[in-house]
């Protein structure tokens, strides 16, 4: 049977392995397969800081119990009958201040509701075992330990999401932007981790077409959910928004996601930046890494790029946000109060590398603010920097 993955969680995985957190957590496991409520049963209480205080086979019942047990984390299946885990979500987080980790199939309707339910609240995911059952299914507990012990620390974030614009309608899969485009002159590096799709939704949709940037995203998730991230982020804004493929011209009016397992790095040419895809090894446990896409937007363009650090674990995105401002470029970080996890944003902050914290809902006007003001209007730089910005 195939190791579970989830996006917030082990290195094993391809992700960052979360702190356990402290004291008893309290979960309610929700999932219409008796078999499947057993496993997850049988492996959380085999650590004895879990308590798992009652187990719903469907959506409808799972809000009933939570309403009644409360508990600090609910594992959530996302496809049952009577009422699926999409629509009790909402539903539940109305009724209790849990965390929800979503249980996912890793397949193209599967992902796209994963990601979906990200958006709408829950703080994390695993995905279910493949391929044939067997009585062994000790191989999900460390992910599944992880999970819970990270969403445990989690805030839980009830932000409105945006509608499709009636303006600007999106086709699901945007065509790939002709190589005539405008070529960027300028690079826009947005980082998370957990919390990372609802945190985009409430940013992306709002940066407008013209800004005058090429926007690069790197968002730690597994292959095939970075698609799906990427044609709801789409459907949400202004800006064509696809997953990124090698060797893609970056232009303005195109924001590229980084796919996942693989590094995303751009590169100066005569045409303008490109990207290019690698699978080298993991920094900070994962693939992609923030780092790694900030570090070579530096050395491709110094003091023309400007990032962004959103919620999530760890400290990826540390380093190369250190590196940009050392180099004349603008540095924001999402505020602890807006947070899913303050884990990432708080590191750049403790390293002095952000020129500002600001809170989730006012970083897409800042960063149209910064990047369509003429040169001449920006604020001087700070001394902190070693060259200013043209």
């Amino acid at each position: 049977m195939a190791m579970p993955e989830r996006f917030g969680a082990t290195a094993k995985a391809g992700r960052p392995e979360l702190p356990r957190s402290h004291g008893s957590v309290s979960v309610l496991v929700v999932d219409d397969s008796a078999f499947m409520r057993h496993v997850l049963t049988r492996e959380l209480t085999s650590d004895p800081r879990i308590k798992v205080v009652g187990a719903a086979r469907d959506g409808q019942e799972a809000i009933s119990m939570a309403r009644d047990l409360r508990p600090d984390v609910v594992t959530l299946d996302i496809e049952m009958p009577r009422l699926d885990g999409l629509g009790a979500l909402p539903r539940i987080l109305e009724v209790c201040p849990a965390r929800v980790i979503m249980v996912s199939s890793n397949e193209g309707v599967g992902q796209t509701n994963t990601v979906r339910a990200l958006e709408l609240g829950a703080v994390d995911f695993i995905l279910k075992p493949s391929g044939a059952v067997t009585p062994n299914m000790s191989s999900i507990r460390d992910t599944l330990l992880a999970a819970v012990h990270g969403a445990a620390v989690a805030r839980v974030r009830r932000l409105a999401t945006p509608t499709p614009s009636a303006t600007t309608p999106r086709a699901s899969t945007p065509p790939r932007p002709a190589e005539g485009g405008i070529s960027a002159r300028r690079l826009l590096i947005i980082g998370s981790s957990t919390g990372g799709p609802q945190a985009l939704a409430a940013v992306v949709p709002h940066l407008p077409a013209n800004l005058d940037a090429g926007v690069i995203i790197v968002q730690h998730m597994p292959p095939g959910f970075t698609t799906s991230l990427a044609a709801r982020l789409n459907d949400l804004s202004q800006l064509s928004v696809r997953e990124a493929a090698d060797r893609d011209l970056v232009q303005n009016g195109v924001a590229l996601l980084a796919p996942g397992d693989f590094h995303m790095r751009l590169v100066a040419e005569s045409s303008g930046f490109r990207v290019r895809l690698d699978q080298g090894p993991r920094l900070h446990g994962v693939r992609p890494a923030v780092d790694i896409t900030l570090t070579s937007a530096t050395e491709a363009t110094p003091g023309n790029v400007s990032c962004v650090i959103l919620t999530g674990m760890g400290r990826d995105g540390t380093a190369g946000a250190t590196t940009v401002r050392e180099n004349g470029g603008w540095v924001i970080a999402q505020d602890e109060a807006t947070c899913v996890i303050y884990g990432m944003p708080r590191s750049v902050v403790e390293a002095g590398a952000a020129s500002e914290v600001v809170p989730l809902q006012d970083i897409a006007a800042a960063i149209t603010a910064r990047l369509t003001r003429p040169a001449a209007m920006r604020p001087p730089a700070s001394p902190f920097l070693k060259r200013t910005q043209p």
